[in-house]
């Protein structure tokens, strides 16, 4: 995408958040707040990849509060389209009634299994996530059309917490990898979820509660060890061995999927990215300046995943694209020619 067309969308995207108020969508009545919500950053990264353009036919994978709909409705124009699908009735009830209040006839509002898409009003130029399907649905597939474009979370490692948001383009009617950036929602699900969930529901070993303590690695699936747990809940953070925060890492390592990458979340600390092993671990906050680590040995392997990074130029989600293999996406770093 050459810059001018780039600050042009950018322009776009921003009147589009200027012109509609989010405090109309994101409260009920009772003034609550809605909790399916995606954060604004999110929502402007997944619609600078989506590139909507005016009388284009979108399909939008999870209603909501229906602010992301309203800037969808606003990107499309009266001359274009915008079908929301929900599995919440409740939902897309309100939605559709907000949406008939201001006289917005071009959006049109289901309630379905996301995954199974909307047919009745395909095909479509765009279709956009803020759920993660746990593989590519046909659906979304044969109802986009010929050079369409899907943006939707996706897991690309089969560990917790290795969401990523991906851009598919429809060649020749197969779905081909584009760019990649940061994002992470909650898993889609065919009934009307009884609560919201983290990552820790595709981890291995995770504890009890609604915030629970949980660690995610590959070699983890065939074993469990309380001893090893206990280590992790009592070690206490140290100084961090090079100056980057974990979700500096985090790209590289999603690409490359070195044995032994485990995620974590920390009851006290927060979220990790790092490497393990039945004897220990060596992992770096994603956020914060800290290591949780057990001995020299782990610790070594993390930093030589570091200066691997280094020697590869430091690539972030920039630097990575999606691929697709059968029905699932996985990333890995991009070839010089593809910057």
């Amino acid at each position: 995408m050459d810059l001018k067309r780039r600050r042009s969308e950018m322009t776009t995207i921003a009147e589009a958040f200027h012109r509609v108020n989010r405090e109309e969508f994101v409260y009920k009545a009772d003034g609550s707040l809605i909790p399916q919500i995606t954060s604004d950053a999110g929502i402007r990264a997944s619609l600078e990849l989506l590139d909507v353009q005016e009388g284009q036919r979108v399909l939008e994978i999870g209603t909501g509060s229906g602010y992301s709909t309203a800037l969808l409705a606003s990107l499309v124009g009266p001359n274009g389209k915008v079908v929301s699908v929900d599995i919440e009735p409740e939902l897309t009830t309100r939605a559709r009634q907000m949406f008939e209040e201001r006289n917005l006839h071009h959006v049109q509002f289901e309630t379905q299994d996301g995954r199974k898409g909307w047919e009745d009003a395909a095909p479509y130029d765009r279709i956009v996530a803020w759920t993660t399907p746990d593989h590519i649905p046909n659906a979304w597939k044969q109802q986009l059309k010929e050079g369409g474009w899907i943006v939707s979370p996706f897991r690309v490692l089969p560990i917790a917490d290795s969401n990523v948001v991906v851009r598919l383009i429809k060649m020749n009617g197969e779905l081909k990898g584009g760019d990649v950036t940061q994002g992470s929602y909650i898993a889609m699900t065919d009934q009307t979820p009884e609560k919201f969930f983290g990552p820790w529901i595709h981890a291995e070993w995770v504890g009890e509660g609604e915030h629970p303590w949980w660690v995610s690695s590959s070699w983890m699936k065939k074993t469990f060890d309380s001893n090893w747990v206990n280590r992790f809940l009592n070690v206490n953070p140290t100084a961090p061995h090079f100056p980057e925060v974990g979700n500096d890492l985090r790209p590289y390592l999603l690409a490359v999927a070195p044995n032994g990458l485990t995620t974590a979340g920390h009851p006290e600390h927060g979220s990790f990215i790092g490497y393990s092993s039945q004897e220990g671990f060596a992992l770096i906050s994603l956020r914060d300046r800290q290591w949780l680590a057990t001995d020299e040995r782990h610790t070594n392997i993390l930093i030589s995943w570091w200066e691997s990074w280094k020697k590869q130029k430091q690539p972030s989600y920039s630097y990575i694209k999606a691929h697709v293999v059968g029905n699932q996406v996985l990333v890995k770093i991009k070839n010089e020619e593809e910057f």
